[in-house]
């Protein structure tokens, strides 16, 4: 054996193709460079800068890549690919100085124990009672996608072992069939999240297509196998590793489980968990990873199938997500992704065999592919849906990596395929991200739908209305707006809600109806309840509960909006006032699912501006006094549609609407220009159907300093101030308020009402365009 000296420590030499270590058990404390020692002979001075190499590597090649839409993990086994076969390891002494092996030793210790973390973490946030829920469509395409993955892999394999016998190993084949046909849920909901396309139809029909996969894996590798093996071998002892198996995981369920939840229990109700308890869960998990080695199985499964069993959602699993993300999630796991590119053998590739085994996964990803699109074009799902469907059933993640490096640390297989399974890995998710990113666009369902509006549907039974609520401070002023648009037998109107939560200790967002996940959930839709007993005949009430990440949260809008037809989406203004004036709440998420929602809603947007708290709640429900609501008329689609559902609201018998229509000082060569506007403003104005509810002023500005002069005299007089987000183009009322606009997703009226020290509540009205519509003015 011939032994080469890496420092003063340690040495290494060959045996065969092993690769032995030897180094001194006790090391000294480092005096530092002053002294002559090499801080890099330590190992816990090694494992600092070994993560942050990593770590830098690894974000410098994400922001590379993001341009391209790949996801982190991507990133991170790239980064590992290039610090080790393809850079420094050219490099053999800058490689063990920075990556020698008894440091990746203790390196991948560190990252193991973050992946156990992370697992439980992923287990925490899932609900095993959504694989009842599954459609039948999800099942077969499932079933149908995995079963072809390993037959067209295991076809491909007998075509090419009778072409080259001697060319591969049998077990290492079957082994990297079995591995790239599995599509697991923990993977599928990770690469969703990070494309934004969690809570869309496609991925939820891959959420629970993924869930079929992960159940065929566990049914027919662990118990089919198993018994198989049992039969042909005519012993008992798989069959006893079964028996012991549900043995182990029944006392986590029926022991530990219930401690878990004894302990979360005992913190406060509404308070943070306390550290003493979350410890305790803490110690708790790493004894069970302990008895998992003990037993014989993955500690990273095992803490995945105990978090699975506890129950997701707040208390306990928003808690779990959120304290164990930073530190599993962000810091251990691309710790962990960088060591499997580390592990990877790029020199290895020139063999001969490299070709064989490559035909054979490429065919089990083929199969995979082709099972998947096949039965999803048979229950008519659209071809890109299906296209897109296919090519994420495809995707590979962290669980992946977590077996083919269980594998190779047994020996099931070599370097070489395991190198080809890491490659072809990364290849496919990243080709599935690109394609994915470009071919669906969750918001193409509702591209197609006719537009609706306030003013289109004033001849329709009813005006169908979405309100979205954050929290319970929204409800009253949302529902003093409701009851202000005049619900009676004669104009009645449906009231859509939705409770939109963000999505917190779950992997899966929901849309659920009439299911109050929570005391808040209910509470909202008990005011709603009242609502609609004192409108008894003039409204109509759903009350949905949305649970989803921000980023995505418009497409459930969206979708809502599309399904119950409605005419126009209510959102809260994203922040919120304390009774002496000053901004107590301030949401930048609310802010951008806002601008998300006036760009891709299907009808009309208003975004409301409630100040309520600063001059009293405006409770017309119980109050007989009159409202005063105003309403700024400019001039464009934004405004018309503004002005019909002030006039809508002037219906009520308690409300008084003044309409401020604000027109340019003319010019004696511009009095022959006909307005467009003029004939509109007359009709309503002399029409006997308003007599009596609607006051009309006509305000003569020169320029937006004018028009601002208008909305000051509104101030005091007010409870409610109605304005359309555009106006007409270049108009000469808005000019000024264009160039310093703070808030343009409320247009230059409406940033005006939002960000002066007005007391009054606002409305901005868009009247949704055509998609692709370009306004003159752009905000």
């Amino acid at each position: 054996m011939d032994i080469e000296r890496t420092d003063q420590l340690s040495s290494y030499g060959m045996i065969g193709d092993e690769k032995f270590v030897c180094q001194y058990v006790l090391k000294h404390t480092s005096k530092g460079i002053w002294f002559g020692d090499n801080p890099l002979y330590q190992d816990t001075s090694v494992l600092f800068i070994q993560i942050i190499v990593m770590y830098i590597v690894g974000r410098i090649i994400y922001l590379l890549l993001r341009p391209c839409h790949q996801t982190f993990l991507i990133s991170q086994i790239v980064a590992g690919i290039i610090l080790g076969p393809l850079f420094l390891g050219q490099h053999n002494s800058s490689y063990e100085m920075i990556f020698s092996t008894p440091s990746q030793m203790t390196l991948t210790t560190f990252a193991e124990f973050g992946m156990i973390i992370h697992f439980f973490k992923m287990g925490v946030q899932i609900n095993p009672k959504l694989i009842l829920k599954i459609e039948k469509q999800a099942v077969t395409i499932g079933l149908i996608g995995h079963m072809s993955a390993i037959a067209l892999g295991g076809v491909i394999f007998n075509i090419v072992k009778v072409m080259y016998p001697e060319g591969i190993k049998d077990t290492d084949v079957h082994v990297l069939v079995i591995s790239s046909s599995v599509t697991t849920f923990p993977v599928i909901s990770g690469f969703l999240a990070e494309m934004n396309i969690l809570n869309s139809e496609i991925g939820r029909m891959a959420i629970s297509t993924s869930m079929v996969s992960d159940s065929c894996m566990w049914i027919l590798y662990f118990v089919v196998i198993n018994s198989a093996k049992a039969v042909e071998q005519q012993t008992y002892i798989p069959v006893t590793e079964i028996a012991v198996t549900i043995c182990y995981f029944s006392i986590l369920f029926f022991f530990l489980r219930p401690l878990v939840i004894w302990i979360s229990n005992r913190n406060p109700q509404g308070k943070p968990m306390t550290e003493s308890h979350f410890l305790s869960i803490i110690c708790i998990l790493l004894f069970v990873a302990f008895s998992a080695s003990v037993a014989g199985q993955p500690p990273f499964l095992v803490a995945f199938c105990f978090g699975l069993i506890l129950p997701d959602g707040p208390p306990l699993g928003s808690v779990l997500a959120e304290r164990l993300d930073t530190i599993g999630s962000t810091l251990m796991v691309p710790s962990y992704c960088t060591i499997t590119g580390l592990r990877t053998n790029v020199p290895s590739l020139v063999k001969s065999k490299t070709i064989t085994i490559q035909v054979i996964l490429i065919a089990t990803y083929v199969g995979k592919f082709v099972g998947t699109i096949l039965p999803s074009l048979h229950f008519q799902i659209e071809f890109w849906d299906s296209f897109a469907l296919a090519l994420i059933m495809c995707c590979k993640g962290l669980v992946d990596l977590c077996m083919l490096n269980m594998l190779l640390n047994s020996k099931a297989i070599e370097e070489l395929p395991f190198t080809l399974a890491i490659f072809t890995m990364v290849v496919v998710t990243g080709f599935a991200s690109i394609v994915v990113h470009y071919i669906y666009d969750p918001s193409r369902r509702y591209k197609a739908y006719i537009r609706k509006t306030i003013k289109g549907g004033q001849h329709e039974p009813d005006i169908k209305i979405l309100v979205c609520v954050h929290n319970e401070e929204n409800v009253y002023p949302i529902i003093n707006l409701l009851q202000a648009s005049n619900p009676t037998k004669a104009t009645p109107i449906s009231v859509f809600v939705i409770h939109l939560m963000e999505l917190s200790g779950r992997a899966i967002s929901t849309l659920t109806k009439s299911k109050s996940t929570n005391k808040s959930s209910q509470h909202i839709k008990n005011v709603f309840d009242q609502f609609q007993m004192h409108n008894k005949e003039g409204v109509i009430l759903q009350c949905f509960t949305a649970i989803t990440p921000y980023v995505s949260m418009h497409d459930d809008i969206c979708y809502m909006a599309m399904d119950s037809k409605s005419n126009i989406v209510i959102m809260p203004f994203h922040k919120q006032w304390s009774m002496d004036g000053n901004v107590e709440y301030s949401n930048a998420s609310i802010r951008i699912l806002n601008q998300n929602v006036l760009k891709k809603a299907p009808c009309s947007v208003g975004i409301f501006i409630d100040r309520s708290q600063m001059r009293g709640k405006l409770l017309i429900i119980y109050e007989k006094s009159l409202c005063e609501i105003a309403m700024v008329f400019l001039g464009g689609g934004d405004d018309q549609e503004a002005l019909a559902y002030s006039l809508r609201m002037a219906q009520h018998p308690n409300v008084r609407l003044t309409v401020f229509w604000v027109t340019i000082k003319m010019q004696d060569n511009q009095r022959k220009t006909k307005n467009p506007y003029i004939d509109l403003m007359e009709h309503i104005r002399y029409s006997s159907y308003h007599e009596g509810k609607v006051t009309f002023k006509e305000e003569i500005v020169e320029d937006g300093a004018g028009t601002t002069q208008v909305i000051r005299m509104i101030e005091g007089h007010y409870s409610l101030v109605i304005v359309g987000r555009h106006h007409m183009a270049d108009s000469p009322c808005t000019l000024g308020l264009t160039e310093w606009c703070d808030i343009p997703e409320l247009g230059p009226l409406g940033n005006l009402l939002a960000t002066s020290d007005f007391t009054f509540s606002v409305l901005v009205v868009q009247q949704q365009p055509p998609f692709n519509y370009e306004f003159q003015y752009i905000t």
